[in-house]
Order: structure tokens, then sequence, then C-alpha cells
């Protein structure tokens, strides 16, 4: 009977996972198709707006990448840390591949930045988040 109960933890222990990593794989690959394609989506708006759309687009990466590493360590700091280190290594590969590829699209040093300011503040908004999940799961074990 335990067999089974073990299996039974184990694949839900496996699904858990690979339902986590598939967000951070899902945006990694938007992201991947957003900046090889040769002609994409182009969005008019303020001062900055293609910056603003990088900034973004790691941020989000990062946090989906810290949910998962969270799971891995259960310093928060550390996976929010880890996280953005990737995004940014993620933002630099993106870059290469733009400069090598002939999709006729051209790498930029201040997409870095903007990738890598997207991933410092996916970092701060990925620990804010878990401090307040952490506080507000303290308060339901103090009172349930």
């Amino acid at each position: 009977m335990t067999d089974a109960s073990d299996n039974h933890s184990r694949a839900t222990f496996n699904l858990r996972y690979i339902g986590r990593l598939s967000l951070p794989v899902f945006c990694a690959g938007i992201i991947c198709w957003l900046s090889l394609t040769s002609t994409p989506p182009l969005i008019q708006g303020p001062l900055g707006w293609d910056k603003l759309l990088h900034a973004a687009a790691y941020a989000l990466l990062t946090v989906t990448l810290g949910q998962y590493l969270y799971m891995h360590c259960a310093d928060s700091w550390k996976a929010g840390f880890y996280a953005a280190g990737l995004a940014i290594v993620y933002g630099g590969l993106m870059e290469i591949m733009q400069l090598t590829m002939q999709t006729g699209r051209m790498a930029e040093w201040n997409d870095l930045v903007a990738d890598a300011v997207g991933a410092v503040a996916g970092c701060v908004i990925f620990r804010q988040a878990a401090v307040l999940i952490s506080q507000h799961h303290a308060r339901n074990q103090a009172h349930g």
C-alpha cells in the first residue's frame, strides 16, 4: 500500500515541477520568437516603448523562473537572483542570435540594458511576492 502512495506522491511532485517549469519555458519561447522573427508585431506607444516591452518581458521571465527555482531552494533572494541572472544571460543570447542570424534584426546594447533592468525589477517583484505569500501562509497557520 505504501508503494502506491509513494508512486502517487512522486507523480504529483513531478507534475508540480513540470507545471511550474512550463511558464518560464513558454515565456522564453515567446521572447525568442519576438526577438528572432523578421517582422515582429509593432505596437505604437510613448517614448521608449520598445525598451519598456523588453523590460516587461524579462521581468515576467524572471518572476516565472524565480517561482520555479524557489521550489529547489528555500531562499527567495537566491531564487530571484539566479532567475535574474539566467534571464540576463538569455537576453544576451537573444542579442547574439540577432547579430549572427540573417533575420533582418539588429542587436542593440540598449536592448540588453532594458532586459537587465527588467530582470532586476522581476527579481524585486518576485521577492516581495514571496514575502507576502509566506506572511499570508504564516497568518493562516497561526489562526487555523
